[in-house]
């Protein structure tokens, strides 16, 4: 249940003022359960993401409010933070101002909103065994960030965040003095210093729903991701569709890590004169059946890269990658009240194996190429996964 703490109003000094209530609601997810997955030992794990929250409104009068939001990531299976970047606050650590009138603009760090918009398209909302693949420029949540959210104009809202790289002074950006990364006498260093931006569009009416994003990521060299996700509701029926792009230019997003279904490029030899084009499909449903929902997604990637091992005593580059992966997942969530569920989920991934098969730069016997690791699971031809927990919300 949420436990919400109103602040009584303070007088001041002047008689006959008094300062406006705080409103802070403690909230939180605790989720554990057991995975298996082919070529891995079976173990405690997650599907929805487990955290504790504090998040604050203070009416300032004139239909103006305060806003705060600090979230704690953690790991239940053993108490440990979840976060590989050692946050004390990994979910949201924000505080914002807020109006009906013009929106809500918030400062800190904040949901990605290229990501956020897009999982609500994916029937396991980017969780778990049967979640999306993640982009390598994801951005689920982004630092140093200006953040704004227009009101409900008849169905359509507007989103734009700026993001600030962490390297912009001219005496602190990247001069490009790397010499180990000369290339064919070409230089070739990350130089991955940028400011960041997104923006969203967001419309739905009735049963309908669809999203359009863009973004690039700060310390990203300027790497993008856009996405377009569609989806019609009936009373126990939900639709979903999605595309996404993303243009990798070989600069693992700067701001944030996703979990740990995906490695990343400098895991496995990727260089930073590597490229990567990731497209990816979704269709998914949501039905509800009993006093649970059952879940089902079809996805394809396609992955092509250039560039993405670099042999340091030859100085030459390797071969592509050109690749695609199918996966498909079902799952059931039972309710057991309004805040306690039980899952069942269950995937099948069909790697193309020949290119996704993690090498780390040994040439492979069969294809005779240079082939590397995209993701974790993707050294064998097949894998399935399956996973079974517990979700308590309050």
């Amino acid at each position: 249940m949420k436990k919400t703490l109103i602040a009584l109003a303070v007088l001041g000094a002047t008689a006959g003022v008094a300062y406006a209530q705080s409103n802070v609601t403690i909230y939180g997810i605790v989720d554990t359960g057991y995975i298996k997955q082919t070529g891995a030992d079976t173990k405690m794990g997650e599907n929805i993401n487990n955290r504790i929250g504090f998040k604050g409104v203070e009416d300032l009068g004139d239909g103006l409010k305060a806003t705060f939001q600090l979230e704690k990531r953690f790991n239940l299976y053993d108490g440990s933070n979840n976060s590989k970047t050692s946050k004390d606050f990994e979910g949201a650590a924000n505080v914002g101002l807020k109006h009906n009138d013009w929106g809500w603009v918030r400062l800190g760090r904040v949901n990605g909103i290229a990501t956020e918009n897009i999982r609500r398209f994916d029937p396991f909302y980017q969780y778990g065994v049967g979640t999306m693949w993640f982009s390598t420029q994801r951005g689920v949540r982004t630092d140093n960030t200006l953040r704004y959210d227009s009101p409900d104009w008849a169905g359509f809202k507007l989103q734009a965040a700026y993001m600030l790289g962490k390297n912009m002074n001219s005496s602190s950006r990247d001069d490009g003095s790397d010499k180990n990364a000369l290339i064919d006498g070409k230089n070739h260093s990350r130089g991955n210093d940028n400011d960041g931006y997104a923006i969203g569009l967001n419309y739905k009416y009735g049963g309908f729903d669809v999203t359009g994003n863009y973004q690039v990521l700060a310390d990203s060299n300027r790497s993008s991701m856009w996405n377009i996700g569609l989806a019609y509701s009936w009373d126990t029926v939900k639709l979903e569709a999605l595309y996404q792009h993303t243009r990798d230019k070989g600069v693992i997003n700067g701001q944030d890590s996703s979990p740990s279904f995906q490695s990343y490029w400098g895991d496995n030899g990727w260089d930073s004169t590597g490229s990567a084009d990731i497209d990816q499909a979704l269709l998914g449903v949501e039905w509800k059946v009993g006093p649970g929902r059952l879940n089902a997604s079809a996805q394809w990637m396609s992955v092509e890269t250039k560039g993405q091992l670099y042999d340091s005593a030859k100085k030459k580059k390797k071969d592509k990658i050109d690749a695609d992966a199918w996966k498909l997942a079902l799952g059931y969530t039972y309710n057991l009240s309004k805040r306690t569920s039980l899952y069942g989920i269950v995937s099948y991934t069909d790697w193309d194996n020949a290119n996704y098969q993690k090498v780390d730069g040994v040439k492979d016997k069969k294809t005779k190429t240079y082939i590397s690791s995209i993701y974790d699971d993707a050294n064998i031809d097949s894998t399935t996964a399956i996973q079974v927990g517990i979700t308590h919300k309050f």
